[in-house]
């Protein structure tokens, strides 16, 4: 078993501050560090003290309500520390390494507020990695030093340490137990007695005449355990799983038997109430490419989602179809019927865009023990994506409305059409095909051009397994929209500025975090903006990829890169492949980033995140 390892020590001197960042930056010996091996800052710079006097609010400082920021016991610095198991980072791969740099610091940011980090790095250079850093404090409500609102107390600590290994349980993490006896060895004392060296046992020649014989077996008995203290050392070290064991058995008896009752209730409440937890309504329209109608009369008394072909209202697990005369209830049938796909498809689908535990949860209680199955049959029996049958008769109208709506480029449309990656299908929408790093066609987005507007993607697409793109993923930066048509305006407004070397992806809605497919094939030094539209979900999405080393980039005019390029006046051609002759070749507005890998573990350096 494995577990996710969370420290914290408050420093409330300057002084204790300053000899932490002496061993954070190695500028005094540490003698279990391997100085051929890189330590990575990542937020911050190479002087960890001078982070957080930057932070610090000055003495004697008042906030508005009068009150000292700053008192003279105040804490002012946490240094935290997070790890894994030894075990677990030998075993971990390259890909886990990653995931637990990124759900680690992103738990850390979460937590304590970026604001508050001052310093964080990330130590590669002992036997396990691990984070360490420095937060101020600082009180987001009052404004003042304040550690007492995360440290307050043991059962705050605890909140802690479970809250840091729920971040990181996908990877298999799991936090100590609750409340154990097992108690923590100083770190100096444990290297000190590991690397005592062990030359053999010497025991003195007794005299000829022993006045007290029992003092001098004594004497040399404690001589004895003097000389083997570093075998023993390393001895303890490789028991410490029974050890630990031991500390498990040592807390069960801890806890009264009523409380153990109590604690196996809500566990088992909680693991009812999570397996039976059922998919929320208008998550899956939103999915399904309608949208939220505020207008019409039905959305009056109760929510309603249309898009061309249907107007359904929503009631708690309930739905109706105004225009079908039709309803039903939960997420597969919802499914079923706006798809117009059998059980196993539908099934299929939710269990690809919300995960099979969730979608197990809409089918009959009666059927609990067998939907785990079901769903797994059901992925596995779906056949593969197929495209949307191009319809040559409708191209005309879907085109005129790309660019008498959408504003875009003849040219660009054109250009798309003639290669395949946009075409109009039986029902008049505008097919974009989404393909993988090696063209090969995995799916595509929607956009309705009859009657009210949608978008969405077609069955059997599945988001991460490929995107509609413009440019080459080796392109110098990468910028990630949320539509296919954002896609093509960015892409256009680029051109214009000269950017010739970057690469436009859409995702086919706000993704919080980097599709792992996408993750493979960007290179290490390529400049990663998360272009979402200008709304709190596009800004919640950034937020969420900034520890993987995403930048902002917002629209600047409206919520959508669309809005921006039909506010803009067009200035010629704008086919895919012209080129300005103003071309830059580096780009505006875009700072430089390094990534480094670091063999040793197979974690890449992330950039200092800006304050």
């Amino acid at each position: 078993m494995s577990y996710q390892i969370y420290r914290h020590k408050k420093h409330g001197h300057a002084g204790t501050i300053a000899a932490s960042a002496r061993h954070m930056m190695r500028t005094r010996p540490t003698s279990n560090a391997n100085p051929a091996r890189r330590n990575h800052v990542l937020i911050g710079s190479g002087d960890p003290a001078a982070d957080v006097a930057a932070l610090l609010p000055k003495v004697g400082e008042r906030g508005s309500d009068g009150v000292l920021r700053r008192r003279a016991n105040s804490v002012l610095a946490v240094e935290v520390l997070l790890t894994a198991s030894p075990e677990w980072w030998q075993a971990a791969s390259r890909e886990q390494k990653r995931d637990w740099l990124d759900s680690s610091t992103a738990w850390l940011t979460e937590t304590y507020g970026r604001t508050n980090i001052a310093h964080l790095q990330l130590h590669q250079d002992e036997t396990t990695p691990h984070l360490t850093g420095m937060i101020v404090p600082i009180d987001p409500t009052t404004g003042r030093l304040n550690a007492r609102r995360w440290l307050g107390g043991g059962e705050q600590c605890s909140k802690l340490q479970s809250s840091c290994a729920a971040a990181v349980s996908h990877l298999g993490l799991e936090r100590g137990v609750e409340g154990s006896t097992a108690t923590h060895q100083r770190v100096s004392q444990h290297y000190t007695e590991l690397n005592r060296k062990f030359d053999g046992v010497t025991v003195e020649c007794p005299p000829r005449i022993l006045i007290d014989p029992e003092r001098w077996q004594e004497q040399q008995r404690a001589s004895v355990v003097r000389q083997i203290a570093p075998v023993t050392a390393r001895a303890r070290e490789s028991i410490r799983a029974k050890r630990n064991a031991k500390a498990m058995r040592d807390t069960a008896h801890k806890a009264t038997e009523r409380a153990k009752q109590a604690e196996a209730a809500r566990d088992a409440a909680k693991a009812v109430a999570d397996r039976m937890r059922s998919l929320d309504l208008p998550d899956v329209l939103e999915a399904l490419g309608l949208s939220k109608d505020k207008q019409s009369p039905e959305s009056k008394e109760t929510p309603c989602w249309k898009d061309h072909r249907h107007s359904i209202a929503v009631t708690n697990r309930k739905w109706w179809d105004h225009r079908a005369g039709k309803g039903g209830g939960g997420a597969i049938d919802l499914a079923m019927h706006v798809m117009e796909v059998d059980f196993k498809a539908a099934t299929a689908w939710l269990a690809a865009q919300f995960g099979a535990d969730r979608a197990t949860a809409d089918m009959s209680a009666t059927l609990v023990r067998r939907a785990n199955q079901q769903v797994k049959q059901a992925v596995e029996e779906c056949p593969p994506f197929t495209p949307p049958k191009a319809v040559s008769a409708n191209w005309t109208q879907v085109r005129e409305w790309l660019i008498q709506v959408h504003g875009l480029p003849a040219e660009t449309v054109d250009e798309l059409h003639a290669r395949g990656d946009l075409y109009a299908d039986a029902r008049r929408n505008a097919v974009f095909l989404a393909r993988d790093q090696a063209g090969t066609v995995t799916g595509a987005e929607l956009e309705g051009t009859v009657g009210a507007p949608f978008r969405g993607i077609a069955p059997g697409s599945t988001r991460a397994a490929g995107f509609f793109r413009l440019g080459d993923l080796k392109a110098r930066a990468v910028y990630l929209v949320e539509s296919a048509v954002d896609a093509i305006s960015l892409w256009v407004m680029r051109r214009r500025d000269g950017d010739t070397d970057c690469a436009i992806i859409s995702t086919a809605g706000a993704a919080y975090s980097v599709p792992l497919t996408l993750k493979r094939v960007l290179g290490s030094d390529v400049l990663r903006w998360c272009a979402y539209r200008a709304d709190e979900i596009g800004d919640k999405a950034a937020r969420a990829m900034a520890s993987a080393g995403w930048s902002r980039h917002r629209p600047e005019r409206g919520g959508t890169w669309n809005d921006q390029l039909r506010a803009e006046p067009s200035t010629g051609s704008q086919g895919l492949n012209s080129t300005p002759e103003s071309a830059l070749q580096s780009g505006k507005g875009s700072d430089s980033k390094k990534h480094a890998e670091d063999e040793s573990s197979g974690i890449q350096e992330r950039p200092p995140l800006s304050r």
